[in-house]
């Protein structure tokens, strides 16, 4: 019944208004796309989702798609607000930035310079720089729910103590919440102001993202989704209760829509101006759109401050996806062309990469180049297996890999799985009845593999 409920709530933009303003300068491309995304959010069973796409430096399309909620039936239109998870960090960083280009922040002291009952301890030491670059050692959690009101943050982050470091500063790159919270914080203290706050009076008011907030009690009085969660291809339920931990909002709570996330999108690509208007400095687009550090296993693409700076093709890309308790947002801007992409929609768990390539190719002329290929899987030499062998561990998180019968194998908890190398720094690991999990290998001196690498998280040899 939800699959039928949806389709038929899906086939068009949902808002008759939005359908008859649009209707003058609706792109050629937009029934193609709109039918794309119909079939692929009845497949999925996506309750709902939002669509915006820059061309040229402008918005050419935005709109809604199906419902808000499944139970209401409230459809989605283009003013519909969505929490976005990480893709929250892009504007965190945008904050402290422009904090720092105004001599408030100094991104590169220690963060017990601000965060003083930090001072002494090892997580002190740490930088912003390292915080927003992932750089910091600090392991990762996202907890959906936690400490609420406004004095949270500093409530949690002023009492983090060197548990979180599971490896040297600036060792290697592991995504980190827990590093974005502390930067959020560590901004409250400089500024002497609230995390959102700051991002409203630094980012979004300067934006004109009048209805983006971090506040439950401000998102509830607007238009906005509600998250859903279910099995694959079966029937969704709401997420209850309505996700909050105040102590990570500049981790990834922010909620907005994909029509005012746009906004940010052109600022970024035009040096920090909208409309002609100055309202991010080009030094915070600038600090934001640089490489800091490489990602294992793509040298190509690297990490600025909450974005992912790559390539797509010969096109530069700017990227960051999120994802928190039913939602999933992605977020892609090709600034040699002024066009982004822009997707969120109410169901965690259900990849649209399909779909944005198809819009990217429609609306902007971008082609996803193929994924090369890698070669053979193999069994790794005595030397190599040498190299390898050891337990790694990012908090509680450990993984053991060791010989056995001439090969190698992977001891996580009660399993036991088969290895093989590809190529000189992957490898393969393939559980029964799922898909094979591969883990890129960061050496050290001598060739030593001193971290393994997956999904931007490190474990770090013991």
């Amino acid at each position: 019944m939800l699959k039928t409920l949806v389709s038929a709530l899906i086939v068009l933009p949902c808002s008759a208004t939005a359908l008859v303003a649009q209707a003058a300068a609706r792109p050629a491309w937009a029934q193609a796309v709109d039918s794309v995304v119909a079939r692929e959010l009845a497949r999925t069973g996506t309750p709902g989702a939002q669509l915006a796409v820059v061309v040229d430096g402008a918005v050419a399309y935005s709109t809604g798609y199906g419902v808000a909620d499944h139970e209401s039936g409230r459809p989605v239109n283009e003013k519909t607000i969505f929490r976005v998870g990480s893709v929250t960090k892009m504007f965190t960083a945008a904050a402290l930035n422009q904090l720092a280009t105004k001599g408030q922040l100094d991104l590169h002291a220690p963060i017990s310079t601000y965060v003083t009952e930090l001072a002494g301890k090892r997580i002190g030491q740490v930088s912003t720089h390292q915080l927003l670059t992932h750089s910091a050692g600090w392991l990762d959690n996202a907890v959906p729910y936690g400490r609420m009101g406004e004095g949270a943050l500093g409530e949690v982050f002023r009492e983090v103590t060197d548990t979180l470091l599971f490896t040297n500063p600036g060792s290697v790159i592991s995504y980190s919440n827990p590093g974005y919270s502390m930067a959020g914080y560590v901004a409250e203290v400089a500024s002497k102001k609230r995390f959102a706050s700051i991002v409203n009076d630094e980012v979004l008011a300067p934006l004109g993202m009048t209805t983006a907030t971090f506040k439950p009690l401000e998102a509830m009085v607007r238009d906005f989704s509600q998250g859903h969660v279910g099995p694959p291809n079966g029937e969704v339920s709401l997420v209850r209760p309505f996700t909050e931990n105040t102590a990570q909002w500049a981790a990834g709570f922010l909620i907005a829509s994909a029509g005012e996330i746009a906004r940010f999108t052109i600022a970024m690509m035009n040096d920090g101006k909208l409309n002609g208007t100055q309202v991010l400095s080009a030094q915070t687009v600038k600090n934001l759109t640089t490489g800091h550090m490489t990602m294992p296993g793509n040298e190509t693409s690297k990490y600025g401050y909450g974005l992912a700076i790559g390539t797509s093709g010969t096109d530069r890309t700017w990227q960051h996806g999120g994802s928190i308790n039913g939602f999933d947002a992605q977020v892609t801007m090709f600034p040699d062309r002024k066009g982004a992409v822009i997707w969120i929609d109410n169901r965690s768990g259900a990849p649209m990469q399909p779909v944005l390539d198809f819009v990217a190719e429609r609306a902007l002329g971008i082609t996803r180049p193929p994924t090369p290929a890698l070669p053979a899987e193999r069994v790794p030499t005595a030397a190599e297996r040498g190299q390898i062998v050891g337990t790694y561990r990012m908090g509680q998180i450990t993984v053991e890999l060791a010989e056995q019968n001439g090969g190698l194998v992977l001891r996580q908890g009660p399993a036991t799985l088969p290895v093989m190398l590809v190529g000189k720094d992957r490898l393969v690991a393939s559980p029964p009845g799922a898909p094979k999990v591969t883990l890129v290998m960061v050496r050290g001196a001598g060739g030593r593999v001193e971290y393994l690498h997956q999904g931007l998280r490190s474990l770090a040899r013991q």
